[in-house]
C-alpha cells in the first residue's frame, strides 16, 4: 500500500518508492523511521503547520535532483541523507535562490534541515556517522529583512473588503464576515482563531472573554467581533444549544447541498473550518471587493491587525497579550519594530452598489441537485433512505462540486512551493475539467431523455386516475410489471440500481468533504480523483437507469399502435 511507504523514500525515489522499500537496506529504513518519529515529535510540539514546512523542506532537498546545482544524470545514485555534505547544502541553497525563492523560505529550510541532523545526532541514530555530523549546521543562512515582503491592506482595502462580507446576510456570510472581523481585531495565531472552541469564551453581561490557552489569562473580545459571532451563530441555528466542545467557526456538513446552514444540524460542529476552506472566503469576498490578489492571505489580515493595533498606541506588554505571544518582551519590541506602516490608498473607490456571492442560491430547479458516493467505508441504511427520499434527478451539482475543487486546485497552484508540485495539480486540474466535461454532456443527455420519457408515466398515471374514479382496478403497476417481462427480479433489480446511486451519492458527499478540508496538496488531489471519477461512474449508472425506464415507454407505445391497429382492423381499414 502506498501510505505504508516512508516518506523519506518517496522523497528520493519518487514512483519507484515501492520497489525501492523492497530493497533498501536497514541503515536506509533506520534513516526512514527516524525522520518519521521527527515529524511526530515536531507535530505533537509545534502543529501541523510546522510539520508541513518540514516535509517541503527535505522533498525540496531530496526529490528528484541532486542537492547541487546540476541536474542528476541517467543512472547516477541519488545521496542518501548521510552522505550529504556542507557543500552540498550550500549547493541546494543557491539552487533555491536561482529558482526565486525568498530569504525567509531558504532561511527557514536550511534550518529545518539541521534540525533534523541534530535530532538524529541526539538519538544516535547511525553510529556510523561521525559524531555531530550535520552538513546544515554551519552553512550560511541569507540575511532576512524581516516583514521585507509582508502586505498588508490599507485602511480603504480593509473597508471594502468588510462592507463586501457585511452586506451578505446569508448564514456563510455572517460567518464568513465574523471570522473574518476577528482576523483583524485579533492578533492570535491562526491556528487559535480556527479552533476557538465555544467553552473558551466566557461571557459576563454585554461582554464576553477568551481563554486562548489553558492556564492562560482571558482577554476581553472587542464588542463587534462578539455581536458578529452571535449573529453567526443565531443565523445558522445554532446559538442556543451550543455546547463546550463545538467550534465557534464549523463547516457545512454537506457543503454541496443546497438551502442549508439555517438549522443547526446543517453544520459539523465537531471539526474547525480548513485553512484552504478559510483562503478561499477570503479571496471570494476580496476579489469583489477589489482587494489586489497578493493581499488576499491569511496571514495578510493578521499583519493588518497587528499594524492597526500599533497606531492605537498599545505598548509592548498590550501587543504580547494582543498576540498571545509567550516570547521575551524585547524580542516582541524588536520584531514589531520592523512592521511596515499600512500602505496608501490606491484601487477602487469605496461608493456605489456593494456585490455578494451568491452562497446558498438555487443554480438548478429543486430536485435537479444530485451528490453521489463511492469508496465509503460504510453506508448507513438510514442514510441512504434519505438520500432516495430526496427524489434527486439530473447532475447539477455534480457540475458544481467539480469546478469548485478545479477552483481550489487553481488556487494552490498559484501558492506552489516547488514546480513538481505545480505540475502535479495542473495535471490533476485538466483531469477535473475533463471530467467536467464529461458530466455537463451527460446532464443534457439526461435531461433530453426525462423530457422525453416523462409523457409514458403521465399517461399511466392518467389512466389509473379514471379508471378508478369509475371504481375500476388501476392498471399502472400491470403494465410496468409487463414492461420489465414478466420478471420480477428485473424489477428488483431495477430497485436495487436506485438504492446503489444513493449510496454512492451519499459516499461521494464524504469525498467531496474530504477534498475540500485537505490541508497537504496530495490529500486534495487524491480525494478530487475520487470525487471526479465517481462522478463519471455515476454517470454510466444514471444512463443504465434510464434505459430501464425507456422499456416502459417503449411497451406503452407498442400497446398504444397495437390498439390502434385493432380499432383500424374492426373499422375495416
Amino acid at each position: 500500500m502506498d501510505e505504508e511507504i516512508p516518506l523519506m523514500l518517496r522523497f528520493l525515489f519518487g514512483e519507484a518508492a515501492e520497489t525501492a522499500r523492497r530493497g533498501a537496506g536497514e541503515r536506509l529504513m533506520r534513516w526512514c523511521r527516524a525522520y518519521e518519529d521527527w515529524l511526530g515529535e515536531r507535530k505533537e510540539r509545534y502543529g501541523e503547520d510546522t510539520v508541513k514546512q518540514s516535509k517541503m523542506a527535505w522533498r525540496r532537498l531530496l526529490q528528484k535532483r541532486l542537492p547541487g546545482e546540476r541536474q542528476r544524470l541517467p543512472g547516477e545514485r541519488q545521496l542518501m541523507p548521510w552522505e550529504l555534505r556542507e557543500a552540498d547544502i550550500e549547493g541546494h541553497a543557491r539552487w533555491m535562490q536561482a529558482e526565486g525563492y525568498s530569504p525567509a523560505t531558504i532561511s527557514c529550510a536550511l534550518g529545518i534541515i539541521a534540525n533534523f541532523y541534530r535530532w538524529c545526532n541526539e538519538r544516535q541514530i547511525d553510529a556510523e556517522c561521525e559524531a555531530g555530523f550535520n552538513p546544515a549546521e554551519k552553512v550560511r543562512r541569507p540575511k532576512v529583512g524581516r516583514y521585507r515582503e509582508a502586505k498588508l491592506l490599507s485602511q480603504g482595502e480593509l473597508r471594502r473588503l468588510l462592507r463586501t462580507m457585511r452586506a451578505d446576510t446569508s448564514a456563510l456570510g455572517r460567518r464568513d464576515y465574523a471570522f473574518t472581523l476577528a482576523r483583524v481585531r485579533l492578533g492570535v495565531p491562526l491556528r487559535s482563531l480556527q479552533e476557538l472552541k465555544w467553552g473558551q469564551i466566557e461571557q459576563e453581561a454585554e461582554w464576553a472573554w477568551v481563554r486562548w490557552r489553558a492556564r492562560a489569562e482571558r482577554v476581553r473580545l472587542p464588542g463587534e467581533v462578539w455581536e458578529a459571532i452571535q449573529a453567526a451563530l443565531e443565523a445558522g441555528g445554532r446559538l442556543r444549544g451550543m455546547r463546550e466542545g463545538d467550534y465557534v467557526f464549523a463547516p457545512l456538513r454537506d457543503p454541496l447541498k443546497m438551502e442549508v446552514g439555517s438549522r443547526a444540524e446543517d453544520w459539523a460542529a465537531g471539526r474547525p473550518l480548513s485553512t484552504s476552506e478559510l483562503l478561499l472566503n477570503l479571496k471570494l469576498y476580496g476579489r469583489l471587493a477589489g482587494v489586489p490578489e497578493e493581499k488576499l492571505t491569511l496571514m495578510a489580515l493578521r499583519r493588518t491587525a497587528m499594524r492597526l493595533r500599533l497606531d492605537e498606541g498599545a505598548e509592548v506588554g498590550e501587543m504580547k497579550a494582543f498576540l498571545d505571544s509567550q516570547e521575551e518582551a524585547k524580542s516582541t519590541k524588536y520584531r514589531l519594530g520592523k512592521l511596515p506602516q499600512l500602505p496608501g490608498e490606491s484601487g477602487r473607490p469605496e461608493e456605489g452598489e456593494v456585490r455578494v456571492p451568491v452562497r446558498q442560491g438555487k443554480p438548478f430547479q429543486p430536485g435537479e441537485g444530485i451528490i453521489h458516493g463511492l469508496y465509503a467505508r460504510s453506508k448507513p441504511p438510514e442514510a441512504v433512505a434519505a438520500v432516495i427520499k430526496e427524489n434527486i434527478q439530473g447532475m447539477g451539482e455534480e457540475i458544481v462540486g467539480l469546478r469548485i475543487l478545479g477552483r481550489g486546485m487553481l488556487e494552490r497552484q498559484g501558492e506552489a512551493e516547488s514546480d513538481q508540485e505545480a505540475a502535479r495539480l495542473g495535471e490533476a486540474y485538466s483531469l477535473t475539467a475533463l471530467r467536467l466535461g464529461e458530466i455537463i454532456k451527460a446532464e443534457k443527455e439526461l435531461a433530453k431523455s426525462r423530457e422525453s420519457g416523462q409523457w409514458a408515466e403521465n399517461l399511466l398515471e392518467g389512466i389509473d386516475r379514471f379508471l378508478i374514479e369509475r371504481g375500476e382496478e388501476p392498471m399502472g403497476d400491470k403494465m410496468r410489471a409487463e414492461a420489465m417481462g414478466l420478471e420480477p427480479e428485473l424489477e428488483a433489480g431495477t430497485r436495487r440500481l436506485v438504492e446503489e446511486i444513493a449510496s454512492m451519492r451519499y459516499c461521494l458527499r464524504n469525498a467531496f468533504r474530504l477534498a475540500i478540508e485537505a490541508e497537504e496538496t496530495r490529500e486534495q488531489i487524491h480525494y478530487a480523483e475520487i470525487y471526479s471519477s465517481g462522478c463519471v461512474r455515476e454517470a454510466k449508472l444514471l444512463r443504465m437507469e434510464r434505459s430501464e425506464a425507456s422499456r416502459l415507454e417503449v411497451y406503452v407505445k407498442e400497446e398504444i399502435d397495437q390498439a390502434i391497429r385493432e380499432v383500424n382492423k374492426a373499422w375495416g381499414r
